[in-house]
């Protein structure tokens, strides 16, 4: 199972990496185009957004077009010895860089309850197309997902990261959309139910 995983990630990196940037930044730009067709995060007041780690999907114009919403914007910190991440209330140009180098809320930014979170938006390496996700390997948004279960999971991704199916593991946090920069998809959440909604 983990081989499998590792061979996806190696795969997946390599051909979101081939993309130029302007290609990169043109594909984020229609996400978040998109992603305001999904109800769920157009009506969310306390919205959880991250800072984008080497090529994942740039989260830059989310997140101004949900402050020009009086959206709550909270942004994931880790905290040593717990795999669970903790959400502060942070604008993107307030962040610093992590112990594990993604930026994050400063130690000063308050934190919030997770069940305050209305949506969590949430990069990743692959998505399937029932609703799975493969992470980079460390397992914190599976962790923290869990035990927020009011929240709504939404992941963002290039169409090229999209794949028929991906392995699952118990402990794997299913999601309840995913938005490209050519479809969205809605899930059931429970493991292995068809998607609720599929391409618009």
């Amino acid at each position: 199972m983990s081989e499998k995983k590792r061979a996806l990630r190696s795969e997946l990196i390599a051909a979101r990496a081939r993309m130029t940037q302007d290609d990169r930044a043109a594909r984020s730009l229609a996400i978040a185009d998109r992603i305001a067709q999904v109800a769920a995060f157009r009506d969310a007041r306390i919205v959880a957004l991250y800072a984008p780690l080497g090529t994942e999907v740039d989260s830059s114009e989310i997140a101004r077009r949900a402050l020009a919403r009086a959206v709550r914007l909270v942004y994931p910190r880790t905290v040593q010895g717990d795999r669970r991440l903790v959400f502060a209330r942070a604008e993107p140009r307030d962040l610093v860089r992590g112990p594990l180098g993604a930026l994050e809320p400063p130690p000063a930014a308050p934190e919030i309850s997770r069940d305050e979170v209305d949506c969590v938006v949430i990069p990743g390496v692959a998505f399937s197309k029932d609703g799975l996700r493969l992470g980079r390997g460390g397992g914190y948004y599976d962790a923290t997902l869990n035990k927020m279960p009011r929240a709504f999971r939404l992941g963002v991704a290039f169409d090229a990261q999209v794949v028929p199916e991906l392995p699952r593991e118990p402990h794997d946090a299913s999601l309840d959309a995913l938005v490209t920069e050519a479809r969205v998809l809605l899930f059931s959440r429970g493991p292995g139910q068809p998607a609720a909604q599929a391409d618009k």
